[in-house]
């Protein structure tokens, strides 16, 4: 077990990373490495289900739908996807080894946001409305942390405490920051524009979406920033994210419109050294966590 075996070189990863003991999901996959995510979405859904263009361009797509909640008062008013994530598990597929588990290990907590929709259609496919959206820029933040995000803060802003669109949520963003990064164009044939692309039933709300991520800083940046995905067009980029995902009443109770289940792949440890540092300073904040509970 990675556990065992790294154990006695434990308290030196800890000065390394930093000593924090530190629903929208999402997998992050890389050949023998996954990470899963638990994420509450932010977003603007409400184009409507009558076919034909819904806007062209971020200013006509502002005013075509009620802005989302996390974008009202941020520091992205023209924000439509934003929100906040918790990272469950990191294993290894190969033997099914663990290097991370939510609570035991440790919190990995994140923040995204400042998606901006630019083209949005809506089509009738048999009987059901499609809404397809293309989206421009985007941001997210990983954290190491000592107590897991509360979702039922809700993605409203709060000068000062809370911004998504700013990677600022309370409980997340006071912790050591350890990837940082973008959303890059690629994701669509011809288009070096969109970052991003949604499709969901316009009355279910239930679809899907992904892009290509790109990391530019963070603790952990050399690690993850490895250049190995291609976009359709040719461009390198480090991350590809795919999601699934739907409303829920308890999520929208607490004023978030979705959570979901995907994945993201891509060359995220380019030597078996640096794993092992990976997994050592998650094995580190554990053992805050757990010397803090006692």
């Amino acid at each position: 077990m990675i556990k065992s075996k790294l154990g006695a070189v434990m308290a030196a990863t800890l000065f390394t990373l930093g000593t924090a003991g530190s629903a929208h999901a999402l997998t992050l996959a890389s050949g023998d490495f996954k990470l899963t995510i638990d994420n509450y979405d932010s977003a603007t859904t409400s184009y409507g289900s009558t076919a034909g263009n819904k806007c062209t361009t971020i200013a006509t797509c502002d005013t075509a739908a009620t802005p989302a909640t996390g974008s009202v008062g941020s520091a992205n008013t023209s924000a439509d996807t934003m929100g906040i994530f918790s990272v469950s598990s990191i294993s290894r597929i190969s033997d099914g080894s663990d290097w991370f588990t939510r609570g035991v290990d440790g919190y990995l907590t994140g923040i995204f946001g400042n998606l901006r929709d630019y083209k949005v259609d809506v089509a009738i496919v048999g009987s059901n409305p499609l809404t397809s959206i293309l989206a421009q820029n985007g941001t997210f933040d990983l954290f190491l942390n000592n107590a897991n995000y509360n979702p039922a803060l809700g993605p409203l802003f709060s000068a000062g405490t809370k911004d998504l669109n700013n990677a600022l949520y309370p409980g997340i963003s006071g912790g050591t920051l350890v990837l940082s990064g973008v959303f890059a164009p690629g994701i669509v044939f011809g288009d070096s524009t969109t970052t991003f692309i949604t499709t969901y039933n316009s009355n279910s709300i239930v679809g899907g979406s992904g892009g290509y991520l790109d990391i530019t800083g963070g603790l952990w940046q050399t690690q993850f920033d490895t250049d190995g995905e291609i976009g359709l067009n040719g461009e390198i980029h480090d991350l590809l994210a795919s999601y699934t995902f739907r409303p829920n009443a308890a999520t929208t109770a607490m004023g978030w419109s979705l959570i979901s289940t995907g994945d993201i792949t891509g060359n995220v440890i380019p030597e078996p050294g640096s794993l092992a540092l990976l997994a050592l300073g998650l094995l580190g904040v554990g053992a805050v966590t757990r010397r803090r509970q006692v």
